[in-house]
């Protein structure tokens, strides 16, 4: 054999094989979901910060890689049944390799200051050379699958520096990063109780951090409804991910921030995870991974009333245990999302005889089988791991409130998660008791001093209204919400419509308003919220960064 030839050939092969294994995974957003290599995505994430542990800063100082650490968490984020992190800053190369190999894909922050002036030449500046400069090392690894370029800016702030400049800067940050990393979605992480007013549709996905704290829209609407409710007002053309959500353990805390048992944490993700699949996202990046010691001020001990430093689902016994251990919730939401239902949707209606069925399940998942009364009315055998997609087929005894139990099962023939979904079915349609606000002033602040929320509710003999009419005015006073209301509607259960009026004074400093009521209806099993909102700004400060 001519061992010239022979040399070739390897030579041939070996740059063959190196092209294919540097192939880009390709990313593609459509029909509201990540599609990664032609294949619909569930992004399962988890928050993370490497330099979050005991006596540790991550903003502080020249940060080390940690990558024997880094390692470390990776492989036990991914047996966990992770497949993405969710960072707030920008990972260093070192950083990315590890990602790459570890199979994980990564939503990659990049710690933009919200607090600066961001129409300030110079700040914009150094936010564009900062994207250039991680961009030129980041466009070589195909685990990003998104970039966060700013984390919840504020109200007042994007106020006093205008919304034209927020809006400019962030597009010029998409714009760059769209050049020195093509192919990558770009969004924000905005607060959703602060941002409910602002116009995402200049991002490539919606984001938001979600905290079902029963204040403002969640206790009017409640959480899942609230969620969606941005959603819709987004415009339902984009996937739409939610980048953080969770419950602090720490030892007080107020309403539901903070105070938390080890099993209202685990209830509460799983709870979470359901409701805001149920208002439409695809993405999924609970808080987080670790405990942040540093976040009450002194990285070097656990305060232990710091809500902010007790969210994490590994926590750390002392000062000098740099691995951690999990908590409950760990393992509870390991379970959980084995299978996950996106459809049908828990608290959903349906009119017809057949409905979608959606699911992303994991490796384990070989069958699924969904009860109706016990009664087996769907079963199917799962060959692949990922998203499945099927119809099933409901025969509702005029309008039902219908409970279906799915089971998922391993190669055992064992369950290994189980979850009910309730939905109100009907072969015809079917018509709810509905509730609508006026709001005054409702179209400019600058109107009047105090704001009336009228309520009208249209009931419906079939549907009963459960307990109080709970009214918001969320006047988002940095992280004030402002006042709400309870009105007791007992007396008026017999009528046809319910009518309730209250009044907020409108702080001179609020710039902009959700207005919104809310009262649950039953129906059986079938418990869901009927509601409304208005938001209104004052004058025009945010014509460029508000809903149109």
């Amino acid at each position: 054999m001519n061992n010239k030839l022979t040399l070739i050939s390897i030579l041939l092969l070996s740059s063959i094989f190196s092209v294919c294994s540097q192939s880009k995974s390709k990313i593609e957003l459509k029909d509201n979901w990540y599609y990664l290599n032609g294949h619909k995505f569930f992004i399962k994430a988890i928050g993370y910060e490497i330099g979050a542990r005991p006596g540790q800063h991550p903003y502080e100082g020249k940060q080390n890689d940690n990558l024997d650490l880094l390692k470390f968490d990776l492989k036990v984020i991914k047996e966990g049944g992770y497949n993405t992190i969710r960072t707030w800053s920008q990972f260093s190369e070192a950083q990315l390799k590890l990602v790459q190999q570890s199979g994980l894909k990564l939503i990659m922050g990049i710690d933009v200051n919200p607090e600066k002036n961001y129409g300030d030449p110079a700040f914009v500046k150094e936010c564009i050379e900062k994207v250039k400069k991680v961009t030129a090392y980041a466009k070589k690894y195909d685990c990003i699958i998104t970039y966060l370029v700013i984390n919840e800016p504020q109200t007042e702030h994007i106020h006093q520096v205008s919304g034209k400049a927020f809006v400019e800067l962030m597009k010029t940050l998409i714009e760059n990063i769209h050049k020195g990393h093509p192919g990558i979605p770009v969004t924000l992480s905005a607060n959703a109780m602060i941002s409910d007013y602002m116009d995402e549709s200049f991002f490539d996905v919606y984001a938001y951090n979600c905290y079902d704290h029963n204040e403002a829209q969640s206790a009017t609407m409640g959480f899942k409804d609230y969620i969606k409710g941005l959603n819709d007002l987004n415009g339902l053309n984009k996937p739409f991910i939610t980048t953080e959500f969770g419950y602090s353990i720490s030892h007080n805390g107020y309403g539901r921030y903070g105070g938390n048992t080890l099993k209202q944490q685990s209830d509460g993700l799983i709870a979470n995870y359901r409701d805001l699949i149920d208002a439409g996202a695809v993405g999924m990046c609970p808080f987080y991974y670790a405990d942040g010691w540093w976040k009450g001020g002194d990285k070097n001990s656990h305060a232990l009333d710091q809500p902010e430093e007790w969210f994490g689902f590994w926590g750390y016994s002392d000062f000098n245990d740099k691995y951690g251990s999990p908590r409950p919730v760990w393992f509870a939401m390991r379970d959980y999302m084995k299978g996950l239902i996106i459809n049908p949707k828990n608290i959903s209606m349906h009119t017809g005889t057949s409905i979608p069925l959606e699911l992303y399940n994991d490796k384990e998942v070989k069958k699924v089988v969904v009860k109706f009364h016990d009664k087996i009315i769907y079963s199917k055998n799962i060959s692949s791991e990922g998203y499945f997609a099927d119809q099933l087929t409901i025969n509702p005894a005029g309008l039902e409130d219908m409970e279906l139990a799915f089971e998922f099962y391993d190669n055992q023939n064992k369950i290994i998660k189980n979850e009910s979904i309730n939905i109100l079915a009907s072969k015809t349609d079917f018509e709810l008791p509905k509730l609508t606000i006026e709001v005054t002033p409702g179209q400019d602040l600058n109107e009047g001093k105090i704001a009336s929320i009228k309520t009208k509710i249209e009931t419906n003999e079939k549907f009963k209204l459960m307990g109080d009419l709970k009214v918001s005015y969320n006047t988002h006073l940095g992280w004030e919400v402002g006042p709400q209301a309870t009105v007791s509607i007992k007396d008026q259960l017999d009528k046809k419509t319910i009518t309730s009026e209250n009044f907020f004074t409108i702080p001179d400093n609020s710039w902009v308003v959700n207005a919104s009521a809310g009262v649950s209806v039953q129906y059986g099993k079938f418990i869901f919220r009927i509601h409304d909102q208005k938001i209104i700004f004052r004058g025009n400060w945010a014509k460029e960064v508000g809903r149109k």
